[in-house]
């Protein structure tokens, strides 16, 4: 169980994960060979269909490089979504949520429900475990659909 100390500290340390995902992501965009790279932090949709095709056959061959496109792939999934549905990064309080504790993206300004979310990590763990050709896009539309379907219905949670 996560604790609530563990969650002030998230909390307290939120602006500085915030700044290092988005240094971190202008960085991998340039990486991949699309520029210019920091129009990705106003532009996310339009680099979705650049990054899956860069990254579509790109081989995993240990643990610190599935950590590092990890973490790159969530870090763009996050910036879309709060983007696409004018959201934000925040810490997961709800303890009833399986998303409680962690840094997600919600809170859109899209949809009533302020409660709906997307675990950006949980869909980058989604990515990096499948299997060469990967497609981002495709993962990103079937979240989005989810999203969209949950935001009709009426149901809080992305499970990822």
């Amino acid at each position: 169980m996560i604790s609530p100390e563990l969650i002030e500290q998230r909390k307290s340390e939120l602006d500085d994960f915030y700044a290092e995902a988005i240094s971190v992501l202008v960085e991998f965009v340039g990486q991949m060979g699309i520029n210019p790279a920091p129009q990705v932090l106003i532009h996310a949709a339009d680099y979705l269909p650049l990054l899956s095709t860069a990254l579509k056959n790109v081989e995993l061959d240990g643990d610190d490089e599935k950590i590092w496109l990890h973490a790159r792939v969530a870090y763009f999934v996050g910036e879309y979504f709060a983007q696409r549905y004018q959201g934000s990064w925040y810490v997961n309080e709800d303890e009833g949520s399986v998303f409680y504790g962690r840094y997600v993206v919600g809170r859109f300004s899209a949809w009533n429900d302020m409660a709906l979310m997307v675990d950006p990590f949980e869909v980058g763990r989604s990515y990096i475990g499948s299997p060469v050709p990967r497609n981002l896009q495709a993962l990103v539309d079937s979240v989005d659909a989810e999203l969209k379907d949950r935001s009709t219905r009426g149901e809080s949670h992305r499970a990822s």
